[in-house]
């Protein structure tokens, strides 16, 4: 069941010329109920712009919203008056990359901001502040301010001030961009573990395939405000179709300094790189082995990794192929049959469909 339905929606905005750009073109997207949906795409990809339509931060130009049910705009129009939106709203909480938390005054306060319009006695109030922060790990900080607080111990405020009033849907815009590593697998950790415990939907917009990687179920790829591939993630990350989409599913840090080491302006004119994404539960064989047997290559490996994607191994290789033209089409037609996801990454060649 959709939780969520975006239907043909646009967003324009008038340039310093007023002429109108374009910044969301034709999306369609539908989020179910529990899904950990992400959304990814470079900066100005139209990722916040398209989630801010959602609870009409931003109004869309032409198409229909619908949430948790309500029609919120047909054919561009908004439908629903604005004293349910602002009821509506309340069950949509928002977390950003900057936190916007209000530095003057308490921890707890900040958590209790949120729920001034809600109709509970002040008690009342201090009481849910509190358990707010026992779910993120900081009640311990209740009376401390913001400024006294790491970056990740911010945004877990931020966390906890975005559930004060028991919503169904938690959008993530870029939150973990401003954090260390560390925070931001904590971060994940913790928004997964909320989903799960409070049966949240959540909707993580970031740049960061790594983090769609770590906690989403589905995912969707943006570019200059279209949705060009999206899907589960296992079949996004195992059988990506876009270019873009590949430079994402392959782009690990490790995967790129890797790559930024090799000098592939020396390569001979009979190598290639190619960059394997495969689940290690289907591939049990040893693929650089087998390509040596069938068709006659060298196999370097220059980089292997294995993570889980939703409990399933996932392997990712960086090799290097040796071999005259016939070879190397043979070796991603060979790759391709035993479902491995190949992309060529020298400049001598396109990647494989």
């Amino acid at each position: 069941m959709s939780i969520i339905e975006l239907n043909q929606v646009n967003v324009n905005f008038p340039d310093k010329k007023g002429r109108l750009v374009q910044a969301v073109r034709n999306v369609s997207l539908n989020v179910e109920k529990g899904d950990i949906y992400g959304v990814v795409g470079f900066s100005g990809a139209g990722k916040s712009t398209l989630v801010r339509t959602i609870n009409l931060l931003q109004k869309p130009t032409a198409g229909d919203i619908s949430v948790n049910g309500t029609e919120f705009v047909k054919a561009g129009k908004q439908v629903i008056s604005n004293k349910k939106l602002q009821l509506a709203r309340r069950k949509i909480g928002m977390i950003f990359q900057n936190f916007n938390l209000l530095n003057e005054i308490s921890v707890v306060e900040n958590v209790a901001f949120a729920l001034k319009h809600s109709g509970l006695k002040d008690q009342e109030i201090e009481d849910k502040s509190l358990k707010l922060l026992e779910l993120v790990d900081l009640k311990d900080k209740a009376d401390f301010y913001p400024v006294q607080l790491s970056g990740g111990q911010q945004q877990r405020v931020a966390i906890a001030r975005a559930l004060a009033n028991d919503p169904d849907i938690l959008i993530s815009d870029e939150a973990t961009s401003a954090l260390d590593p560390q925070n931001t697998q904590q971060i994940l950790a913790l928004l997964k573990k909320l989903q799960r415990e409070l049966n949240l939907t959540i909707v993580l917009i970031t740049h960061e395939m790594e983090a769609v990687k770590k906690i989403c179920n589905k995912v969707a790829v943006m570019e200059q405000g279209q949705i060009i591939e999206q899907g589960s993630l296992r079949e996004i990350v195992l059988h990506p179709k876009k270019e873009l989409t590949k430079s994402f599913v392959g782009g690990s840090l490790d995967v790129i300094n890797t790559l930024n080491s090799l000098h592939l302006e020396k390569l001979n004119a009979d190598e290639a790189i190619y960059q394997l994404v495969y689940s290690v539960a289907n591939v049990t064989k040893s693929i650089i082995i087998d390509l040596y047997r069938e068709i006659g290559v060298e196999v370097s490996m220059l980089y292997g990794n294995v993570e889980s994607l939703a409990d399933e191994p996932i392997g990712t290789l960086l090799v290097l192929v040796k071999g005259n033209a016939t070879q190397q089409k043979q070796t991603q037609d060979f790759l391709h049959k035993e479902q491995v996801a190949v992309t060529r990454l020298d400049e001598k060649g396109n990647s494989y469909d």
